[in-house]
């Protein structure tokens, strides 16, 4: 979640409304009340004054893998200078964390990033402008709908009842995704095969390499109410993807990659401190992120 910031440089006071194309994004003249509060930072000479309503927008443009994602707006002075940092603002948000299971790591952890374009016409009343984003996506909306089959599939499957334990929850997550997945070999240096980092791969295929495996255990866990993050880092000198879950309250380390190829427990549940042969990346290192998610001291017993 993004702190709301002072709204300077030039204001467009918008709402959204889907356009005439399915994958079109318009903004109209209208204020809003903001719902999630997302301002991109001030010192951009343009943002959305309604920023909640086009991030909404375009995560849900996200979640159906739309091609195209256009954006198009009205200003008095040129944006051309902060368009791209303007799209790199709106991608972050679209990706930030929600209470959705297919929202937050699972559209940003399957993404391979995008590519935008920015056109500016210049007329009496000011400037008419349009931003399209493409996606580069490790699935598309009919693996999706599959995705969501298998999901659904798993959860009853695992024959949790209605009053389950958190800790219970997250033990029948780990032991399906151990037991049922298998680590891609065939697939891990093919770059071109993004199947193997989704939970795509993972779920229909039952073959992944670690964000597979990763945002496998989050949609997962998500879908049962269990807080779940994707970390990745270094692991052993290589570039690495895990999860963080929560249990009353704290936060423990669980790597189901390691764990399927070992075939025990020994990466399960574990604090920092258990954990060491897994370094984050500097962002899930900040003071904020740790407040956010407090690792538990110890780990828990038995696992």
């Amino acid at each position: 979640m993004a702190e709301k910031v002072n709204r300077l440089g030039l204001w467009l006071f918008a709402a959204v409304y889907v356009g005439v194309t399915a994958c079109g994004l318009t903004l109209a003249v209208r204020a809003t009340q903001p719902r999630y509060h997302y301002e991109v930072r001030q010192d951009l000479s343009v943002h959305f004054d309604n920023a909640d309503k086009v991030i909404e927008k375009v995560r849900s443009r996200l979640k159906e893998r739309q091609k195209v994602i256009r954006i198009t707006y009205s200003a008095k002075n040129s944006s051309l200078d902060d368009t791209d940092k303007l799209v790199r603002e709106l991608m972050q948000f679209a990706c930030a964390e929600t209470d959705c299971p297919d929202e937050g790591d699972y559209i940003g952890c399957q993404l391979g990033g995008y590519n935008s374009a920015f056109t500016e016409e210049r007329s009496d009343d000011g400037h008419k402008n349009v931003i399209e984003i493409t996606p580069i996506y490790f699935t598309d909306a009919a693996q999706e709908f599959e995705t969501d089959d298998a999901v659904r599939e798993v959860i009853e499957s695992l024959g949790l009842s209605d009053d389950a334990a958190d800790e219970e929850k997250v033990s029948a997550v780990y032991e399906w995704v151990c037991d049922n997945v298998q680590y891609d070999h065939i697939h891990r240096r093919n770059d071109s095969y993004r199947l193997r980092s989704a939970a795509y791969g993972a779920l229909v295929y039952r073959r992944a390499t670690c964000m597979g495996y990763a945002v496998t255990v989050y949609r997962l866990l998500r879908e049962l109410g269990v807080g779940c993050r994707v970390i990745t880092g270094d692991a052993a000198g290589e570039y690495h993807a895990w999860n963080i879950v929560c249990i009353d309250g704290e936060w423990y380390n669980a790597d189901a990659t390691w764990d399927s190829m070992g075939g025990g427990r020994a990466n399960y549940l574990k604090s920092d401190s258990d954990f060491g042969d897994h370094v984050r990346e500097e962002k899930f290192e900040t003071a904020e992120f740790r407040a956010q998610y407090p690792m538990a001291v110890t780990s828990l017993k038995g696992k």
